[in-house]
């Protein structure tokens, strides 16, 4: 299953209402839980500590584990260490990680080791019996072998979260994170769709104009409905690297990938700007220099009144010599529409494909240093939008011509790791090239019988660098310090080609560019036993330009400061291992830009938004209650307010616009649990409650307070799985997962909007594997639920269609993977 672990908390909520009933109604039970208990000397720790030098996995086991350990000496770096995953005592970490090195760790000290070389063990002389053996005149009485026990099963990996830059586990970040372990995980369904896995978590939620051009908006901090120049609202990363600046989720397929992360709230300190409502990070696997790997699947899915879509893919780790590996991954398919336009005679329009792949080539430099170059690219078309005319039968609309989308992007890192001494020193470099190409059916503005088409452009060429120095003791003090730089350049470009032959607005053409530095650091300080304080600050310097090929030659730039600093400070208490709770404050913030708009006669001009920014307050409780059948749980209250917010509008004609539309505030709960309750069996709940608002100007020029749009007052999800082992190497299984969405808004300008969500769906899975095949059956949609995920797909007919984003309708998918 989704192996899936809320990390939570708010402040400043209001003492009524349904939010403050829901979380008192779950935090007082749970707060018997809080009575503080003693911890044991040797605890067990999430240790993942991948095969290497010995030199740098003794560093790695130190940090994680919270030890200290002396007697690192340059012997160590020409032997080779095993892999050691799972969750351990220090001392037993350490007999595993030295096991067969001919090394030993001497306890010398509370949480401190001395690595020394293991004595050779004595031999018996020739000729002289062993005084344990018999007299050699004996005959020995031979004794039967005791029975062996059966071995427990091996812990699962631990999950470390790399998004915090500093190895935390869930049990020590003092902050609300939520994690998809795609391993684990039986929920996901077997769409490889990022859009697809980020819908089963409540605190998620966004726009459904299709893949790879959805916002992804996080904890209520949406910022509108529509693809503009504003900035994300969270930070995108696939691994190491930054991904978008101003681009919508590019969807990049989840194949070969370990987990994905959600760090919720602002995480201005660590990430800088674009960061208001949090990060998301996609984690693939890295290359593995011990063993060959290699697995390829295919998939065949059917959906009800639609087409039949189908999804390929593979991937081989392969060692190339020692401390080097190359990892190579590459899929491909094709989505079945399920929406017909009768005005053209087509059917099932909105179909779509993607292809895609990367590659990430690793090698150890020196004794404590290694070099990553990866690549990664993939291409995303839409033949059609995937919205209804809800005011039409059946899954239908009528347009006048084809509405197609192309999504192209390109990327590469070269990422060096290693040590300064005891610190471990991170350098990121990165380049992405992205392509966004959209076409609307602007025929309305024309005419009755008129076909004019709206086309926009959008080349976004992202460049980032990023080195950074941890260290310091994980039992009292340990900080991270770094130096960032970005620098992002769109090239905006609408053409309406009017192919009636009349004379449409003319072509624009605007040229940003953005750049950012910022110095940055952050550090936790346990100063009691259970009590840990940890602050961080980012000063961040931004400069912007603009050019533009059409209108006056008048400068137009965004306002926005010379320099910004962005703080957090946080405070935690774990009263026993497995439990924390705690209390964070951090801020994030949009920098400003430069959009094109409309005249009244099409004539295109020029104009300014500004910067926004973001205040979280939050409060968590995160742990486990019951270590005999396990119950996981994660409890979050925040509060944030929101001023100058930046909105991506249409005008009234269905143009796009870009404008600050007011100040606002989120406050919310979100409560997610998880029972492993044996046989077996696991259960999933999740909820997620909003109170939003947003001051904005009336119809008639005063100030209204309006709920921000796209966010749902309620969402939930529950889920159960059964899994059966089949003998020693077969498992087979059983999951079904059910969500609720509720109802939100999607403005289309700041005096209109539209009704959206109110539905629930079901998803069902079967499964068999072994060592060597995998088998997987899945009903999506098994309830046959229409819905209305999102109520908009055309701006220029948004007002006078009845638009609706329905829910894939029910799909039958077969998924074949066979593994080396």
């Amino acid at each position: 299953m989704l192996a899936y672990r809320k990390d939570l908390m708010g402040i400043g909520v209001q003492k009524s209402g349904p939010i403050w009933a829901a979380a008192m109604a779950l935090a007082v039970p749970l707060s018997a839980v809080c009575a503080p208990a003693e911890v044991a000397a040797q605890s067990q720790r999430e240790i993942n500590v991948p095969a290497g030098r010995l030199s740098s996995a003794i560093r790695q086991l130190a940090r994680q584990a919270g030890i200290s350990v002396a007697g690192t000496g340059s012997g160590l770096r020409q032997v080779r260490s095993r892999a050691v995953r799972g969750r351990y005592t220090p001392s037993e970490a350490l007999r595993r990680l030295l096991a067969g090195t001919g090394y030993r760790a001497v306890a010398i000290g509370r949480n401190a080791y001395r690595i020394e070389r293991a004595p050779r063990q004595s031999q018996p002389r020739r000729n002289q019996p062993n005084r344990a053996s018999p007299a050699p005149s004996q005959t020995p009485t031979p004794r039967p072998a005791p029975a062996r026990p059966t071995p427990p099963p091996p812990p699962p990996p631990p999950i470390i979260v790399e998004g915090t830059k500093r190895a935390f586990g869930p049990g020590d970040y003092p902050g609300g994170i939520t994690i998809l372990d795609i391993n684990a995980d039986r929920l996901i369904t077997g769409s490889t769709s990022l859009d697809d896995a980020l819908a089963t978590i409540p605190s998620v939620n966004g726009t459904s104009l299709g893949s790879g051009r959805n916002k992804v908006f996080l904890r209520g901090i949406a910022d509108s409905s529509f693809n503009g120049p504003s900035q994300s609202t969270i930070g995108l990363y696939l691994g190491e690297q930054r991904l978008t600046y101003s681009a919508p989720n590019p969807d990049l397929r989840m194949v070969d990938v370990a987990a994905v992360e959600l760090l919720e709230g602002p995480q201005g300190t660590l990430y800088g700007a674009g960061t208001l409502a949090g990060l998301l990070r996609v984690n693939p696997n890295a290359p593995d220099p011990s063993a060959i790997d290699a697995a390829s699947w295919g998939a065949a899915s059917v959906t009800a009144g639609g087409g039949l879509g189908w999804d390929a893919g593979a991937l081989l780790n392969l060692p190339v010599s020692d401390g080097a590996a190359l990892r190579v991954v590459g899929y491909g398919g094709e989505d079945a529409g399920y929406i017909d336009d009768p005005r053209r005679g087509l059917a099932d329009i909105n179909s779509g494909s993607h292809y895609g792949g990367r590659a990430a080539f690793s090698v150890d430099i020196g004794p404590d240093w290694s070099v990553e170059a990866s690549g990664f690219g993939q291409e995303t078309r839409l033949d059609d939008g995937q919205y209804i005319d809800a005011r039409l039968a059946d899954l239908t609309r009528t347009d006048r011509l084809a509405q197609p989308f192309l999504g192209r992007i390109y990327g590469g890192a070269l990422t060096v790791r290693g040590y300064l001494g005891d610190s471990e020193l991170t350098s990121v470099t990165g380049l992405v090239d992205h392509r966004l190409s959209t076409r609307f059916d602007s025929s309305v503005l024309v005419g009755p019988n008129a076909r004019q088409a709206f086309d926009e452009t959008r080349d976004i060429r992202l460049i980032t660098h990023e080195t950074r120095l941890s260290g310091g003791d994980p039992e009292r003090l340990n900080w991270l310090v770094g130096l960032g730089a970005m620098r992002n350049r769109e090239d905006f470009r609408q053409l309406v080609t009017n192919l009636s032959g009349d004379n449409p607005p003319p072509f624009a053409q605007l040229n940003f560019e953005q750049d950012e530095i910022a110095v940055f650091g952050e550090a936790s300080y346990r100063f009691a036993p259970q009590w840990s304080v940890t602050g961080g600050a980012r000063l961040l310097y931004t400069r912007s330009s603009s050019e533009r090929s059409f209108g006056q030659n008048e400068v137009v730039e965004p306002r926005e400061g010379p320099a910004r600093l962005l703080p957090a400070l946080a405070l935690s208490y774990r009263p026993r291992e497995g439990l924390i709770a705690y209390a964070r404050y951090q801020e994030g913030f949009r920098t400003g830009g430069v959009a094109i708009e409309r005249e009244p006669n099409g004539d295109p001009v020029t104009a300014r938004f500004d910067p926004d920014q973001v205040r979280s307050y939050e409060l968590g409780l995160r742990g486990t209650i019951d270590e005999a059948a396990p119950l996981d749980f994660a409890l979050t209250l925040h509060h944030s307010t929101w001023r100058d917010i930046q909105a991506d509008l249409i005008d009234g004609r269905g143009f796009p616009i870009t404008r600050n539309i007011g100040d606002g505030s989120v406050t919310g709960f979100d409560g997610s649990m998880t029972l492993r309750a044996g046989d077996g069996w696991t259960f999933d709940l999740a909820a997620s409650l909003n109170d939003t608002g947003v001051d904005r100007i009336g119809p008639e020029g005063g100030i209204i307070r309006t709920s921000i749009p796209n966010v749902p007052d309620y969402a939930a999800t529950l889920r159960g799985s059964k899994v059966w082992t089949l003998g020693a190497s077969q498992e087979a299984g059983l999951a079904l997962s059910g969500r609720y969405m509720g109802r939100s808004f999607l403005d289309l300008d700041q005096q209109s909007r539209a009704e959206q969500g109110g539905f629930a769906s079901l998803d069902a899975a079967a499964w068999w594997q072994s060592d060597a095949i995998e088998l997987r059956l899945e009903a999506i949609n098994l309830t046959d639920t229409r819905g209305n995920r999102f109520a908009f797909g055309n701006p220029f007919t948004a007002r006078i269609e009845d638009q609706e984003t329905p829910l894939r309708p029910l799909t039958v998918r077969f998924q074949v993977t066979v593994k080396r």
